[in-house]
């Protein structure tokens, strides 16, 4: 399996102190299907998809193109309103459950967006922090992209932002549509 995975804060009156990390999971045969079905939903001029950008009536669009996907989704999601806590720490709390649970799933190959090298070489840190303690198997590489080079990192963007739509009660019949087509797993932590 691969991995394509997209980070995303919730809305912070509505939902405070909430970081999500989503995956969207595929065998590898079918790559260029989802990049090619994501690609199909980018506007004229613009270098990526965006969920949060769009219109409600335009996510709605691109549920419906997720839960049209042959992926899976996961989806951890770390929320502590009272707490002090940086993103980044979020981030590796996140990151503690989802990397165990993609191996277990048989991901082999995991493609997050790039947020900057620096940022990368903490997320590859822990990777290998947590294979040196035997918390995950060796055979998980990880990979960061520039968002708009790889067109299924959108459909980890989507899930992200249909889930804060669903936590935030904006508007639930997102998250519906995509779990009416794929089956998505939330684990809250």
């Amino acid at each position: 399996m691969i991995g394509w995975g997209d980070e995303s804060g919730s809305d912070s009156a509505r939902d405070p102190g909430t970081y999500l990390l989503s995956v969207v999971l595929a065998v590898p045969d079918a790559a260029e299907q989802i990049q090619d079905a994501m690609r199909a939903l980018l506007h004229k001029g613009t270098a990526k998809l965006h969920w949060r950008d769009a219109v409600p009536r335009r996510q709605q669009a691109i549920a419906a193109a997720v839960a049209a996907l042959p992926v899976s989704g996961v989806v951890v999601v770390r929320s502590r309103p009272v707490a002090d806590e940086r993103p980044e720490r979020r981030r590796r709390k996140c990151l503690e459950h989802l990397l165990p649970e993609l191996g277990e799933r048989g991901c082999s190959r995991l493609v997050l967006e790039s947020r900057g090298s620096k940022d990368d070489a903490r997320d590859r840190a822990m990777l290998d922090a947590m294979r040196r303690s035997r918390r995950l198997p060796h055979g998980l590489h990880l990979d960061h992209v520039p968002g708009p080079k790889d067109p299924a990192l959108w459909a980890a963007d989507a899930l992200c932002g249909a889930v804060v739509a669903d936590r935030t009660g904006e508007n639930p019949s997102h998250l519906r549509t995509i779990e009416a087509g794929i089956p998505v797993d939330i684990i809250t932590i």
